[in-house]
């Protein structure tokens, strides 16, 4: 297991991440896409099996994740990639990331089972209104029942928002660190926490291109938006997570790097 310690790179950093995953992505667009094309494939085959597909798609989202990382170090690396790495994280640490996915998977259903039981009727009535055409809605009827679910949705997300963060470097802590799941969860959700500025900013940058990249049709642009994003998120990682040698916050308190 390595040692670590954990850097506070300034707020612009969250930008810096995004803008190098680009260049990631440029440098090798056919694996890159390939790549997600594949793994959205797969995404939507596993979603459609009834009634454990999405939950299967939760539980299996940090080995996608480990896929992406290994191909992200190897393009770092100028090596050759492609989408024959996602067997590598099946591989490498399979108990490890099938436990990481396990929390998420279980934190999504508390966070969906938060929402239903404090958002009542209007939680029902704000996912019928999601599957309907913009010119039927009432904007009357909209407001009201935005109004009606809005606190459930904010007790869905404050559930949520932690086990996301939480797992968002846990796959590259477990694959190219040796870290325990839990320890690599904690140490995600103290590396997020202690560099709130430059992942907010991240954040919003991600959430722009995500937006644009749904717009594009077809889906070609989530072909370039899955793979800028994950190897963003490994830009951020090398960026947070580095020896102690250098200089750098320590471990975690009551935890050994």
């Amino acid at each position: 297991m390595n040692t670590l310690a954990i850097t506070h790179p300034p707020g612009r950093a969250g930008l810096d991440w995004l803008i190098k995953g680009w260049r990631l992505f440029v440098a090798g667009v056919i694996p890159w896409m390939g790549m997600a094309a594949i793994s959205l494939l797969a995404v939507t085959f596993i979603s459609l099996v009834p009634y454990v597909g999405s939950a299967a798609v939760e539980w299996l989202s940090p080995f996608l994740v480990a896929g992406f990382m290994l191909a992200s170090r190897a393009a770092s690396a100028k090596a050759p990639f492609s989408f024959y790495l996602f067997v590598d994280g099946f591989r490498d640490a399979p108990k490890p990331l099938a436990v990481i996915g396990a929390v998420y998977l279980v934190a999504s259903l508390f966070s969906e089972l938060a929402m239903r039981a404090l958002g009542g009727e209007g939680f029902q009535l704000l996912f019928e209104l999601a599957q309907t055409r913009p010119e039927t809605i009432d904007p009357a009827q909209a407001e009201l029942i935005l109004h009606q679910a809005l606190p459930a949705m904010l007790a869905g997300l404050l559930i949520l928002t932690p086990a996301l963060l939480a797992t968002w470097f846990a796959p590259a802590l477990v694959l190219f660190d040796g870290f325990s799941p839990l320890k690599a969860m904690y140490w995600s959700l103290w590396a997020c926490a202690v560099n709130w500025r430059p992942m907010l900013i991240y954040g919003l940058w991600l959430s722009l291109v995500a937006v644009a990249a749904i717009l594009i049709p077809f889906g070609l642009g989530l072909l370039v938006f899955v793979p800028v994003a994950l190897a963003s998120t490994y830009i951020a990682y090398t960026d947070l997570f580095v020896p102690t040698a250098e200089s750098a916050e320590p471990a975690p308190a009551g935890d050994d790097a």
